[in-house]
Parts: structure tokens; sequence; C-alpha cells
């Protein structure tokens, strides 16, 4: 292969040194030449930047910068091996089409509110981009000369003829030739006033005249109107033009649905313009991105077009915030059948803290939650303070268990936006990074890349447990893996991170927020101070302990014998985690604990059995000091029923009723005495007659 006396490097020309200095250069270095090796190692140490790269052996020699070489080196490269120039223009190093400039031009307005036309537009960009570029190169050749003690004589007639030069290279990559003033002296002019008015320095007023097209705000208006505000159709460009082109000539009207008005044609705004220029703006982005808004179906693509995005730094602590979302693992085990995982991943610790899984979607939102509960209990953990989720399987929760301060202290919910989602980059690196390399692994349908496509082979499919099998697995190897950020863990994996870093002031679970939503209900009812739960006797609670005193007493007020409801949660053990009771009219009472018995047998009691022992004696003793105490304030009283006045009722015809009535007593005659042998009286002279 030749090897060229040229190389770019990093957009500079380079020259091999081996066509630089000739052979009989190298047999006499001390001859009249002027380019030695004497010459070249006395230039390289002095001047900054004149060596490009260090040679190596050939085909890798030491380039001298072109820019950094007297003219008289480069006379003579120009005369052996040509100029390089002829192909390459140093203002290629600095030359970009400058969004500043595109956003002025596009956005500039004349006094009377008219806009700039399409082509106008084009030229200005591409004259000020040049002019950038230009000004760029002035600087970096002024600064390479006085290093050298050289100065500034001539300079300006290479700017110029590198700017004349400047219009092949223009061309060769699509964009338009700039019309900047190829002599020295209107070119020296022209960049004092850039200097001193910026991109309006371009703009000539004598533009703005009835020759150029102009655009006014109506137009675009409208334009934007028949592009995207039509209900159910979405016009090309070239029928937006045909369109309003018919509108113009009154072919058809166009009706403002909100005010029922009609647009009149006939106004002075309303002008005819080229199918190009009405393109010209309606691809613009100032309009795309409003219109696009509307006629778009795809959210996801939309947002990735035209949304920004913040530069989020990760949480330095565990439990800062979670992400949360779906995914279905790359295997299938039915013709086109998936798992649905539902996973939550520590974004500060990068650890994957609750992982569920079934084979639809319906119900899995819940038990995510349940299981979350359960798996931070069984960790020693406060549940994290943030999360973020997606809209679609929330929205049931958010007026409740997702609201702030319920389960999390901060919920944010987004609707349909992937990329608010940190947990979705993530999935990327476990689908690519980890699961690829299983046995049936699935590629997406529209991958990018040709190794994560589709491969030959028919799809294998895998029973749900290995599916499911896997999942875990890998998850264990991701949590078991370093965290990506060393200088701040060095030597930790990401479950290190996440049990020894937690954040120190997460608040305890709110389990009065969340065990409505996430806990099982049950009814039941308290009988001497007990209610039975899962088939056992429990006593009642408040804030976790056992209740006594007055505690206790209120408590059995106010539902001893009733019917109550019970909300509670098992944890991975299938024991009850946490339970809470609840009258029927939804009000909270208190909690629900375990029984605490101990051994009938004094010689068997355990310490625990004696600290249980105390408790529920305490806890008799406290019903019965109330028993008691109530039972001495009850005075003993005799109660009399006063009678009460009845009215008449039914009367039955011709029954004769015995009636009272009152008169004097009446005097009768003494009785005579008769006595019958063998029988003592009866009566004395002093016994008075009952009758």
């Amino acid at each position: 292969m030749q090897i060229l006396p040229y190389e770019i490097h990093e957009n500079q020309i380079g020259v091999r040194l081996s066509y630089l200095i000739s052979d009989a250069e190298k047999r006499h270095p001390h001859s009249i030449a002027a380019v030695t090796y004497d010459a070249y190692k006395q230039r390289a140490k002095r001047t900054p930047g004149f060596r490009l790269k260090e040679g190596r052996g050939r085909g890798n020699e030491a380039l001298i910068s072109w820019s950094c070489m007297p003219h008289e080196w480069q006379s003579i490269c120009r005369e052996k091996l040509g100029n390089p120039e002829s192909d390459y223009n140093p203002l290629q190093k600095y030359f970009q089409i400058s969004p500043e400039a595109k956003s002025y031009f596009d956005t500039f307005q004349f006094e009377n509110d008219e806009y700039l036309t399409a082509k106008q537009r084009g030229q200005y960009t591409v004259n000020a981009s040049v002019m950038e570029a230009m000004i760029a190169l002035k600087a970096n050749r002024s600064a390479q000369r006085k290093s050298r003690g050289g100065n500034l004589r001539g300079m300006w007639d290479a700017l110029a003829a590198d700017v004349v030069g400047f219009q092949d290279h223009l061309k060769k990559i699509g964009h338009i030739t700039h019309t900047l003033p190829s002599s020295t002296k209107r070119l020296k002019m022209r960049h004092d006033d850039f200097k001193k008015f910026s991109f309006e320095s371009f703009i000539d007023g004598r533009n703005n005249n009835n020759n150029a097209q102009l655009v006014t705000p109506e137009m675009i208006e409208l334009w934007q109107n028949i592009f995207a505000g039509q209900r159910n159709r979405k016009p090309t460009y070239i029928e937006v033009a045909l369109r309003y082109a018919a509108y113009l000539d009154g072919s058809l009207e166009i009706i403002n649905n909100a005010t029922g008005e009609l647009f009149d044609a006939s106004a002075d705004h309303y002008r005819a313009a080229s199918e190009s220029t009405i393109y010209n703006y309606q691809s613009a982005w100032a309009q795309r991105a409003g219109s696009h808004a509307l006629r778009s179906g795809d959210r996801q693509k939309f947002m990735s077009a035209y949304k920004p995005w913040h530069r989020l730094e990760q949480p330095k602590f565990a439990g800062s915030i979670i992400s949360i979302d779906d995914r279905q693992p790359p295997f299938e085990y039915a013709t086109g059948k998936r798992m649905w995982f539902y996973n939550a991943i520590d974004l500060g610790s990068e650890a994957f803290t609750t992982w569920v899984w079934g084979d639809t979607k319906e119900g899995i939102i819940l038990e995510f939650y349940r299981e979350m509960v359960r798996l931070y209990n069984l960790w020693g953990m406060n549940l994290p303070y943030e999360m973020e989720c997606e809209m679609s399987l929330n929205s049931m929760f958010q007026d409740n268990l997702l609201q702030n301060g319920a389960m999390f202290q901060r919920v944010r919910i987004e609707a349909n936006n992937a990329r608010g989602k940190r947990i979705e980059a993530y999935y990327r690196s476990l689908r690519y990074d980890y699961e690829k390399d299983e046995e049936g692994w699935l590629a997406r349908p529209f991958a990018i890349a040709e190794s994560n496509q589709k491969g030959a082979g028919k799809t294998i499919q895998l029973p749900k447990d290995e599916i499911v099998e896997i999942a875990l697995r890998n998850i264990q190897k991701w949590n078991n893996t370093p965290h990506s950020n060393q200088d701040l863990h060095p030597g930790m994996t990401r479950w290190e991170v996440f049990m020894a870093k937690q954040h120190p002031e997460l608040k305890p679970t709110n389990w009065v927020g969340i065990l409505p939503y996430i806990g099982f209900q049950q009814r039941s009812s308290m009988h001497l101070g007990r209610i039975k739960l899962q088939g056992k006797e429990r006593v009642v609670g408040f804030d976790g302990a056992v209740a006594t005193g007055e505690k206790l007493i209120g408590i059995l007020k106010r539902i001893e014998g009733k019917e109550v409801r019970v909300n509670w949660l098992d944890d991975c053990e299938a024991q009850v985690l946490k339970a809470h009771v609840y009258d029927l009219q939804e009000n909270l009472i208190c909690d629900l604990l375990g029984d605490l018995g101990y051994s009938r047998s004094t010689l068997e009691r355990t310490e625990e059995g004696d600290k249980n022992r105390k408790i529920m004696s305490a806890y008799v003793a406290t019903v019965e000091s109330y028993i008691k105490r109530t039972s001495r304030a009850i005075e003993h009283i005799t109660i009399l029923e006063k009678p009460k006045a009845t009215k008449p009722g039914f009367v039955m015809p011709g029954l004769r009723k015995y009636e009272t009535k009152e008169s004097e007593a009446e005097v009768l005659a003494p009785v005579e005495k008769t006595e019958i042998p063998g029988y003592p009286s009866r009566f004395n002279s002093s016994t008075k007659s009952r009758f």
C-alpha cells in the first residue's frame, strides 16, 4: 500500500518526516538545505504543537504540523510533494453550523413583524458559521505566531484566501456557499461589524421588501391549524400547501371550531406561499414540536424526539428512592406467551429489593406491595423514602396507598414516560448482560444492533418454573456484583451497599396508612379481652405493646362483646406480621398481638414465659380492678311504679258491668247472744260485727 506524504491528524495537516528530509540530506545533515534533522529537532523543541505525532518506524513516522511550519518549509513541500491545501482547508477544523445563528435567524423579525425567508435564513446561518470558524482560526494562528516570536503581517491575506477556498468544501458537504467578501479589506470590515453587532450585522434591511417572500405569523398559525388541527386527519406538508392555496383562491373555507368563525382569506396577512416555503416553516423545530404533539399517536416516540431530559445524579444512600416497573423476561413458555414480573430496584445501591411474578399483570401489583413490606421487615429495614413508578398499574392506589406519607414519603407517578423511570436502563443491562446467555433467550423484534437481533433456529420454550428460576437467579447474580461507583463504595457489592448504607433519616412504616389497602381482612369479635385471628386467641395492644391500664379499659369499652374487623398482613413465614382492629364504622381501635402464653409447670417455665406471665397478670388485673371499682360505685335502690291511667276501650253492648257506688254507713241492730251447750261462746261483749 502506498504511503502518502500527508496525513490528517486531529483535523490538522501533518507532513511525514521521511518525505520532508531527502536521502541526500540524511547522508549530509549539515548541508545548506533548509530542512535538516538539526533544524527539525530545534524547531520541535521551541515550537508548541510542531510535532503532531512521534514517529516509531516506517508507516508511523513523525508528523510535522503544516500550520506550524515556516513558509520556506511549506514552499519546499509544495515543490516536492504537492500542495496539501488543495484538498484540505484549515477552516474545516473549526466549522460547524452555529446553533445560536440558526436560532437567531429562524426567529428574527423586521420592524413590521415579518420574518426572514427560508432562503435568507439559510444563507445568513452559513455566513455566520463560516465567520465564527474564521475567528477561531485567526485566534489559533495569532497564538502560534506570537509563541514563535513572529508578527501578524500577511495573516489577513491568508485568512481571505482560506475563506475563498472554503467554498469547495461547503459544496462537498452539501451546504450552500457563503457570501462573505473575497477581498481582504472588506472581509476585515465584515469581521469588525460581526464583533460589534453579532448576527444582526449579516441582515440586509433591503431584504425586507415586496420582492422577497414574506411569511406572517398568521400564515404560520393557519398552516399549523391545517397540519395538526383537523380531527381524525393527518395531512402531509404537500396537502397543507394545496389546501392553503385553495383557501386563498376561495375554493374552500376554514372554520375555527372554538368560535365558529370563518378565517378571512382576504386579510392582508394571508399571502401566497410556495410549497417549499410552507415545508420549511412547518418542518422547523419551533412549529414541528407543537404540531407533532397533537398528531403523534406514540407518546414514547414523541418524547424521545422532542422532550429534553434532566441530568440526575445517583443517590449516595440506599433507601432514598426506588424505581419500580413491570417487565417480561425474554423467554416463552408457550407460543407468544411470556411471564410477567414486577420489580423494584434501589437507585442508591443498584440492588433489586422486591420481585413478584405471574402469568398476567392482573393482581400482581397488590402482591408486589405486600411482598415489599414483608422483605423489608425480614431485613430489618424501613421502607424507602421515595418511589417512582408508571401510571397504568398504580392508578388505583394514587389516592390512598401511594399518597405522600402513606407507604412512602414521596411518590412520583409517570404517565407513559419510560424515560422517567430509572429502572428501564437497568432492565436493558439485565436483559443483554445477564439473560442473553441463557437458553431460550428471545431477541427484540426491532433490535438495532445485529448481535441483539433474532438468530437462526427455532424458538425454544421453557417451563414456567424454569423461567422464574432463571429470572431470580440473575437477580441474585446482579445483586452480588460490584457497585458501579467504586469510588464511592470501594470493594462493595450492590447488596452490601444496600445493607450497610441505608439513609439515616428513613421513617418507620406507617401501618395505619397501608394495612387497609394491602392487608387481608377478616371479621371477628372480642370476648374477655381476646380476639381470634387465624384460629388463635390474641390480646389487644397499643403501639406494638400489650395494652394495660386505662388504654385497655378504653378498648374494652368500645369493642368488648362486639363484632370487629381485623386487617392483617403475614410475613415471609406465613405468620402474622401486623394486625389492626377496626369497629364496623371503620374506626381504628387497637393493635392485635399474639397471645402471650407460658408453661403451666413452674419447673418448665422459661425467662420469656415469666415475662409473659407478668404481662398477662397485668392484663387480667386491669380488667378485675375495673370491675371492682365500678361495682363499688353501685348504690342499692328500690323502684316503685306508678299506676298508669288508661283510656276507655271497647265495651260489649248489653253486657252488665258491676260498678261500685258510695253510700253512707248503716248502723245495724245488736245480735242476740245464743249459746250452744258444750261450745264456748265466739263473741264477747266487746266483739263487733264485721258485717
